[in-house]
């Protein structure tokens, strides 16, 4: 779990982690609200890693990364097409949680012969209301000075007794011992970060059609509990996709991801191990 860095032609220097090994075309994740190197859970990473190389990054100005958070999901995209370029990667695919997401589908959109396949998690279409700007308990736990187990445990996970001791299963990997940790995220990048949702979900009655351009085979995934991005947003999004697929994790929260680490990496090991383009959207 070493921490490796890399300078792009922008001048900013990358932290990021890889596991795995393999031929196979590398998968990117692109991290939450607030989450550094650190957040990733670790069982979900060796469970994909398995079969493929996995990727992990800090965008600018986040954990151990140069540069400064971009206040624009588009400036954060671009970092991460300069993260991907300073590695010499030729094709990537890319999974994207949450503001993650968003990021993801302005590389695909606008790198469509670097981005191979997509994977969309608890996210949004641009142009539709905000998510992290919501109000009441959510935004209050979210935007605390510092995130405690409580308020991970209710943004990112069901509030009954199950949807419980999942989190608190994710919380204790996340305590495993880790011999090069990532720096925490300061107060102005995970602000800058809510300003660039805030931009993002923006009404704009024509961001949907952009969508139609974004042609990669394109799972979108949702937890039916999200109390952090509608599940209807999920819907949305995968409605206006050419290629997409929707799963929806019932009795699952925001990080349904985390909640159901072995079963959404069998998942993600299968859509993108599809031999075509049919196959990935009838994989889940």
């Amino acid at each position: 779990m070493r921490n490796h860095f890399v300078e792009a032609s922008n001048g900013v220097c990358y932290a990021y982690r890889r596991f795995g090994d393999g031929p196979q075309t590398p998968l990117l994740l692109l991290s939450h609200f607030r989450a550094n190197l650190d957040m990733w859970d670790p069982l979900l990473i060796s469970e994909i890693a398995a079969e493929r190389p996995v990727l992990l990054v800090d965008n600018a100005g986040i954990g151990l990364s140069g540069g400064t958070t971009p206040h624009t999901v588009e400036e954060m995209a671009r970092h991460i097409h300069a993260f991907i370029r300073a590695l010499q990667l030729t094709e990537v695919d890319l999974l994207g949680f949450s503001i993650g997401g968003y990021v993801a589908q302005e590389v695909a959109l606008h790198h469509p012969h670097l981005v191979r396949r997509v994977i969309l998690a608890g996210t949004a279409p641009r142009g539709t209301g905000g998510d992290l700007a919501l109000g009441g308990r959510a935004h209050t736990s979210a935007t605390k000075e510092v995130l405690g187990p409580k308020d991970l445990l209710f943004l990112f996970f069901p509030a009954n007794p199950a949807g419980r001791e999942k989190g608190v299963d994710f919380i204790r990997r996340l305590g495993q011992h880790r011999p090069d940790p990532d720096r925490s995220v300061s107060r102005s990048a995970w602000q800058a970060q809510i300003a660039a949702a805030t931009a993002w979900g923006l009404p704009d009655p024509g961001a949907l059609t952009e969508l139609a351009r974004m042609t990669q085979p394109t799972l979108v995934a949702h937890g039916a509990l999200d109390v952090m991005v509608d599940p209807e947003k999920g819907r949305l999004l995968a409605a206006h996709l050419p290629n997409a697929v929707m799963r929806v994790f019932q009795d699952a929260g925001h990080a349904f991801l985390f909640q159901n680490p072995e079963e959404f990496a069998a998942i993600v090991r299968q859509f993108l191990g599809a031999a075509s383009s049919d196959d990935a959207s009838a994989a889940p």
